[in-house]
């Protein structure tokens, strides 16, 4: 029947449960039931006596005169739904309804009631569906035609000229078609299933109503050719048709080819992106792993803040991570890496200055704060490092304005470097220096706080204490690695 498929006449309606709408990308067609239940076996098995019953009462009406024409269409209702276009896997398109409803406006419902299941048996008789399947096709389908037949001629007289009033009619009559049919289908997949009925006819059904408008028009179009002019009137009415299957089975053929080839290109692209995706990883990883390096060489020059680097980096990310800045982004990336090379300037610094034990004169001062612009001038040329060059600019900015290099003020700063500040200022406070011994973890955490709104950014500040237990937990731990490594 149709409704299961695009506008296949005769389909399975058990078969087509649920994804039976047409599917131009899949052309899914969702599996039978393995076995019929209690209520379905019941609903097929009362269905298919009305339909028995409909068949005996009228098939005895039906006249001798005018055999050919309804051989000639019943013939061709049966070669269009055999050669039935398939559209992108189980998707079809065919117009084998349109023959049978010219049966049912020429023939009325006799000829309607032996043409439906003849045509359902013989189109499906070669087709991989089970005996149920095809009974309950034959008998719905028949139903359906019969009563558009019915409605059609108690209110049109086919031996009168065709007039104007034939349309509406055959409007009426394809919509009565339809609400017999549907509702039969729409019953027996809902009961299968134990989906909702008014579901099913939602998502497989309510699509079809215009396409049972425009095949009543055409079905009307081939009865009126045949009363005008018989069998050539049918054979002249099929022959654009039958031209333009074969035109439209070439484009979709075609179609089809190309659908294939662009999933293939696809996939090649798909292929391609994971392999580019997988090196952009590698790059990052060794570019993180050669950073790394330079720092650790650089943390190896001055003993005294050995591991400062990387204990700052995994601060600021603690921190960063409780602002809302998401991992593996431009921005975390930039934090991390501003962080780790915070002190790349000091290559620029001389040793004695680094490694003085007590204050710095005020010309060795000046010399000191020359790093971050030294460290800015190291790094911005390089493009994976530009972001992070102007963290390492501005790491000793404080949020009052009174920093260097540039005396930046509130957001002026980068943020990262705002979350900098506080990390960098804990770890020095917290490790011995030349020039003091380290202060206990509460302590560097009340200075911090003391400090908020002059040196740190109040923001920063609030979230340091939501992650300073873990903090401290970490850098407790490092010490402790630390003096068992010593």
């Amino acid at each position: 029947m149709s409704e299961p498929r695009l506008v296949t006449a005769f389909s399975d309606p058990l078969e087509s449960a649920r994804g039976s709408k047409p599917d131009l990308a899949e052309g899914a067609v969702a599996e039978a039931p393995d076995r019929l239940t209690g209520k379905v076996s019941l609903y097929i098995a009362l269905l298919v006596i009305v339909a028995g019953l409909c068949v005996a009462f009228f098939a005895t009406e039906l006249p001798v005169a005018g055999w050919q024409g309804l051989a000639t269409l019943i013939v061709a209702a049966i070669a269009f739904e055999r050669f039935g276009i398939k559209i992108y896997g189980d998707t079809q398109v065919s117009a084998g309804v349109v023959a049978l409803f010219a049966i049912a406006v020429i023939y009325d419902a006799p000829g309607a009631a032996i043409a439906a299941p003849l045509v359902v048996f013989s189109a499906t008789l070669f087709t991989p569906s089970s005996w149920y399947h095809r009974v309950f096709d034959m008998a719905s389908y028949t139903l359906a035609n019969v009563g558009a037949a019915l409605v059609f001629h108690a209110m049109i007289d086919t031996g009168a000229d065709v007039t104007i009033w034939w349309i509406p009619v055959a409007l009426l009559a394809a919509a009565v078609n339809y609400g017999i049919n549907a509702p039969l289908v729409v019953t027996v997949v809902a009961l299968s299933t134990g989906e909702r009925w008014l579901s099913v006819w939602r998502d497989e059904h309510q699509w079809l109503v215009p396409y049972y408008a425009v095949f009543g028009m055409l079905g009307l179009a081939l009865a009126t050719a045949y009363l005008a002019l018989g069998i050539p009137g049918i054979l002249a009415f099929i022959a654009p048709p039958l031209m333009m299957r074969f035109a439209l089975q070439q484009y979709v053929t075609k179609t089809e080819e190309k659908v294939l080839e662009l999933k293939h290109k696809n996939a090649e692209l798909e292929e391609a992106n994971r392999n580019i995706i997988y090196m952009t990883r590698q790059l990052a990883e060794t570019y993180d792993g050669t950073l790394e390096a330079l720092v650790s060489a650089l943390d190896a020059r001055d003993h005294e803040t050995k591991g400062h680097s990387f204990r700052v980096a995994a601060y600021v990310k603690l921190m960063a991570r409780h602002l809302g800045v998401e991992e593996n982004t431009s921005d975390w990336t930039d934090i991390y890496r501003g962080a780790l090379l915070h002190d790349i300037g000091k290559i620029g610094v001389p040793d004695y200055i680094l490694h003085k034990p007590g204050p710095l004169t005020p010309e060795e001062w000046d010399d000191m704060k020359r790093h971050p612009r030294i460290g800015h001038e190291m790094l911005h040329e390089i493009s994976f490092l530009s972001g992070a060059a102007a963290i390492v600019r501005a790491h000793h900015e404080r949020f009052d304005g009174k920093g260097y290099p540039r005396g930046l003020r509130g957001e002026e700063i980068p943020l990262g470097a705002r979350i900098f500040a506080a990390a960098d200022a804990f770890d020095a406070m917290t490790t011995d220096r030349p020039y003091r011994k380290a202060l206990l973890y509460e302590m560097a955490r009340d200075e911090i706080v003391r400090h908020s709104g002059t040196q740190f950014d109040p923001e920063i500040v609030q979230v340091f204490l939501l992650v300073y237990e873990e903090i401290a937990k970490k850098a407790a731990a490092e010490r402790f690695e630390e003096a068992q490594a010593a």
